[in-house]
């Protein structure tokens, strides 16, 4: 015995296929759906801490610092420019005495003028080394209180700093119009860029732990005082649980 086909099934199978399409692509158009609200507190001994980060700075800089050649290699046998400058100036300084005191005046003027141009030269040639300036928010963010819906994120530091930010991956001002803000949800959690005066940057990127109780943010710290960036983690408890 056969049934007649129902002309409903296929429209029926269209539509289901349809809805997995649909489905498909808002969960590639937002990978994660992770709620980071809530009051975060950091957990000093899982954290690196100030220290630690200092040191990585130092061990970068000292890392990217040319190598410095020994100081019999780069003596030579020819007269140094101060003991050319002293000869000359004191025949010149001989030939003024003879002619009057006016000439030997000038002539001990103008030696004194080139031994301070060669002690101003090994500063201008060494120049200052830049400051052991700690990364950005690093003395302020013992304390998190974030606010999370589905457009944007409120990130309150200590009782200090606030960050308002769009999850759309656009930069903004924040940070009280201290820093160019971004921030997006990522396959991991959620990442957020700050662009600071100065050619400092600073990159979080956020990850729950599966209960929800811990976070961990991972940042890539940017700063003109070396040339590769130092990353470091802060690991935080939830409170408001």
């Amino acid at each position: 015995m056969t049934f007649p086909k129902s002309p409903r099934l296929p429209l029926m199978l269209l539509l289901a296929m349809s809805s997995f399409a649909m489905t498909g692509l808002i969960r590639a158009a937002n990978p994660n759906t992770s709620d980071f609200s809530g009051i975060w507190r950091l957990n000093d001994q899982q954290s690196d801490s100030p220290s630690d980060i200092a040191a990585r700075l130092r061990a970068e800089r000292k890392r990217e610092q040319p190598v410095q050649l020994p100081a019999s290699a780069a003596s030579t046998g020819a007269p140094s420019t101060s003991q050319t400058s002293g000869q000359h100036g004191g025949h010149v300084g001989g030939h003024g005495m003879g002619g009057g005191t006016g000439g030997g005046g000038m002539s001990g003027g103008h030696g004194h003028g080139g031994g301070r141009g060669h002690a101003k030269a090994p500063t201008s040639d060494n120049g200052a080394a830049p400051p052991d300036a700690p990364p950005p928010l690093l003395e302020n963010d013992s304390l998190l209180n974030v606010q999370q819906d589905a457009k944007g994120i409120r990130v309150v530091l200590g009782d200090k700093d606030q960050l308002d930010s769009r999850l759309d991956g656009f930069a903004r001002q924040s940070l009280n119009g201290g820093a160019m803000v971004s921030s997006q949800m990522t396959a991991a959690g959620m990442q957020i860029t700050m662009q600071f005066d100065g050619d400092v940057r600073l990159q979080q990127d956020w990850a729950q732990s599966p209960d929800g109780h811990h976070l961990i943010v991972t940042e890539t710290w940017t700063t003109p005082a070396v040339q590769q960036p130092i990353v470091f983690k802060r690991s935080y408890d939830r409170l408001d649980i």
